[in-house]
């Protein structure tokens, strides 16, 4: 597998997977069994590697008896990073933990605790940045503002790395993904390049005046419909079994079929395939337990 210089890549598979363990691998943390790791043009991580490095574990350990500011102070000073106060302050700002900087940071959230543990990774501005589950505890918010923090920071010449079990995010954030199952990368690329191009095999989304579950029942034995799934308490999703070819022309031929069948279509467009679909598609029916 290969990660660009400058890029937000996420990494993706099932509980299992082995995406942990390449991360420790690419850190240094883990002797790989075979095969090579290049970082920066050369050799895996040695200790000059490392120091251009930053790692967001899953699960990070904070000192709780400390405050934000005396903990990134700390980490900050071992980095040896110049003015290590503005340093602080800036990476405080950043992820909104300025105001409770003084605060013992066992009495933090464990949303407030994972933006601490960013703040800490980013002190010596990495220029690869590896991240496990980095927006795990954090609300819409939080997910948003460390949304802005990954394009800001790959702006600026940095390259992300981040695994991530919300799928949408990944989608609304990566140029590129990494697919990975039982140990091996089964697809890689673009968010673009691996979503079909044609989105209406996905099937239509139908908006009826009438509940889903009505239209569920009624749809299952009409001919030319293959599939229908609930979408929302009016919606629908519905697979035609010999679709026209056009958008304009599975509509008009979804819209009679409602209409014959007794139903009130209020709206039909296409449902645009996902990274969630992909993802269950390439990782089967049945995942491994474990990371």
């Amino acid at each position: 597998m290969t990660v660009g210089r400058g890029q937000i890549v996420g990494f993706l598979g099932p509980n299992g997977a082995g995406k942990t363990s390449i991360m420790t691998m690419v850190m240094g943390l883990l002797r790989p069994d075979s095969g090579k790791i290049e970082l920066f043009g050369a050799g895996g991580a040695s200790a000059s590697a490392r120091l251009r490095m930053g790692y967001l574990q899953e699960k990070p350990s904070l000192y709780p008896e400390m405050s934000a500011w005396s903990y990134l102070t700390l980490f900050a000073q071992l980095h040896g990073v110049p003015t290590p106060r503005a340093r602080v302050q800036d990476v405080l700002d950043k992820v909104g933990l300025a105001s409770a900087a003084d605060r013992p940071m066992g009495s933090y959230s464990r949303g407030m605790q994972q933006r601490a543990s960013l703040a800490r990774v980013m002190l010596h501005a990495p220029e690869f940045l590896i991240l496990d589950e980095p927006t795990l505890g954090l609300d819409p918010r939080g997910v948003a503002d460390m949304r802005d923090i990954f394009r800001e920071m790959r702006d600026a010449g940095t390259t992300l790395l981040f695994s991530s079990h919300q799928l949408a995010e990944i989608e609304r954030v990566c140029d590129a993904v990494i697919f990975l199952s039982r140990g091996r990368v089964i697809a890689s690329g673009s968010p673009v390049e691996l979503l079909p191009e044609d989105s209406l095999s996905e099937g239509l989304v139908v908006e009826t005046a009438e509940p889903a579950a009505n239209v569920r029942a009624r749809l299952a034995t009409v001919p030319g419909i293959s599939d229908v799934g609930a979408a929302g308490p009016h919606q629908v999703t519905v697979r035609m079994s010999d679709p026209p070819g056009s958008i304009s022309d599975r509509r008009a031929a979804l819209a009679r079929t409602l209409i014959a069948a007794g139903l009130t279509p209020l709206s039909i467009t296409a449902r645009q395939p996902t990274l969630e679909d992909l993802f269950l598609t390439l990782a089967g029916p049945h995942p491994t337990n474990g990371d």
